[in-house]
């Protein structure tokens, strides 16, 4: 399209999108998508957007390039870091094209415990002072970070609109009259030190990603200069703890869903583990700030990770060495005569030690052989008569489902939960395409997620209804144990409907 717009600096992509259809006059959300993505099924997607390639080539001499967007213009850099580099890299990949939600699940934000927002979010005085000097309102992408303020005006706003719309193909400007004329909150310390950080993260430049191996020595390090260790590996749990509430408050911690210090599932026992998965912004600034006991920047600890050895995964013995390589030849040789008297399996139990040896040091080895030596599976007895078991699956379904006719109660009826009721189940996941009636009962009377919502809806209105109580949306909800981000479309149609 013509006379795309520039980004401002820290604008989200979002916000110069949806400013491309006000200076267009364009009334369709389906006409933008059409200027700018030649696509109608784009998603208007506010923090980590999709379909960067399409925006790239709307800037003159290819001036920007799609990790550039990501990096300035949406909120990629606060993840970034903290994943390994190899799902930094696909999810850069995703960003450039298509995610279809991928991306927010391999960073780990559908499953984290810090609180998601709900509303965009604003500061009234920035946005004055946008319209002073540019005449015209963006977004702010700092705006939509759970723990941030301004940090020159104090608290955020929420304004009237979905951080998540139900219009998922709306890209919105900040309404002239979406701000108040009160006066914000004053942000407090903890505030604007999370801020000031958050902004750090914001300015860095791509960069690869360090390992989890290396976030652990990290932590493991951490605790050791804080006399955190007790022995030679032992993590003093209690005293990371006590540094952490000395340094936060509950209050604060609280707020972010990051109290659970206690247990030992908690974040802060797992942080100070071997990482197995990664850990969000908030987590790791507050750790480090509890910690570290000194001023310190994300780019002079990130750089610092970097620099700590990567863990070799198949730490292999080098055979031309001397002594090893005597002991390596001596072990082959050993395993390979038990082999081929007794077999891999029989072999492995024998001799546990053996394996778990050549395992460690000559693992490819190791494997090689072992694949040489396998024998093929030859299949013995009667053959299935996989049209009775098909009948004998689908009965002992049928009655289930006769059973459970008027049962509001269940959990989703999805096809997994229908086969783990059948009696002699493990046969099923794998020979499905050989049982039609079976394959079709599921096709009929697996639920969907919307399906499951509308049912434990039911149950709720039913129970208030008998009890004569008032039909209030949000009641409705929390009985039902759901929320309006929850639900489904066809969910609140449903809900809609019977509550108007």
């Amino acid at each position: 399209m013509l006379n795309f717009p520039m980004p401002y600096q820290h604008e989200l992509i979002y916000s110069t999108v949806a400013r491309a259809g006000t200076r267009l006059a364009l009334d369709s959300p389906k006409q933008l998508l059409d200027e700018v993505f030649k696509n109608r099924k784009v998603i208007a997607t506010v923090d980590l957007p999709c379909h960067l390639n399409a925006i790239i080539y709307q800037f003159p001499n290819h001036q920007f390039t799609v990790q550039d967007i990501a990096y300035q213009h949406t909120l990629f850099p606060i993840y970034a870091p903290f994943v390994p580099e190899k799902r930094r890299q696909q999810c850069l990949k995703w960003m450039a094209d298509i995610s279809q939600g991928s991306i927010h699940l391999a960073l780990g934000i559908n499953a984290s415990r810090i609180p998601p927002i709900h509303k965009l979010r604003y500061c009234p005085q920035c946005l004055a002072q946008q319209l002073e000097k540019y005449g015209e309102y963006y977004w702010f992408r700092l705006w939509q970070i759970q723990g941030a303020c301004c940090p020159q005006h104090g608290q955020l706003i929420d304004s009237e609109m979905d951080l998540r719309s139900e219009h998922r193909h709306d890209f919105l400007v900040p309404p002239h009259q979406s701000y108040p004329q009160s006066n914000q909150s004053i942000a407090s310390s903890d505030d604007i030190f999370i801020t000031s950080k958050l902004l750090e993260l914001l300015s860095l430049p791509p960069s690869e990603s360090p390992s989890y191996e290396q976030w652990t020595m990290f932590y493991y390090d951490l605790a050791r200069q804080n006399d955190c260790i007790r022995g030679q590996r032992q993590v003093l749990h209690e005293s990371i703890r006590e540094k952490m509430t000395a340094r936060w408050s509950k209050k604060f911690l609280k707020q972010y869903g990051l109290d659970d210090l206690t247990s030992e599932t908690s974040w802060l026992h797992h942080i100070f583990r071997k990482h197995r998965k990664s850990f969000s912004y908030l987590e790791h600034m507050i750790t480090i700030e509890a910690l570290i006991n000194k001023e310190w920047y994300f780019a002079e600890i990130i750089k610092q990770i970097r620099s700590l050895p990567k863990k070799n995964k198949c730490k292999q013995v080098d055979v031309h060495n001397n002594t090893a390589a005597d002991l390596t030849i001596e072990q082959r040789d050993k395993w390979l005569r038990l082999i081929k008297q007794n077999g891999i399996k029989p072999t492995r139990v024998l001799n546990a030690a053996l394996y778990a040896w050549l395992y460690r040091n000559d693992k490819n080895w190791l494997l090689e052989t072992n694949q040489r030596f396998y024998k093929k599976h030859i299949p013995q007895g009667t053959k299935v008569d996989w049209y009775y078991r098909d009948l004998f699956f689908v009965k002992q379904l049928i009655q289930l489902n006769n059973n459970l006719l008027w049962d509001l109660d269940s959990p989703r009826r999805s096809a997994n939960w229908w086969i783990k009721q059948i009696k002699y189940n493990r046969t099923i996941g794998k020979s499905l395409t050989l049982l039609p009636i079976t394959q079709l009962f599921l096709r009929k009377y697996s639920e969907d997620i919307s399906c499951y919502q509308i049912r434990r809806l039911s149950k709720v209105l039913i129970e208030m209804t008998i009890n004569q109580q008032n039909l209030s949306r949000w009641v409705i909800l929390r009985k039902a144990g759901l929320s309006d981000e929850r639900l489904r479309v066809e969910t609140n149609s449903f809900l809609t409907t019977i509550i108007s």
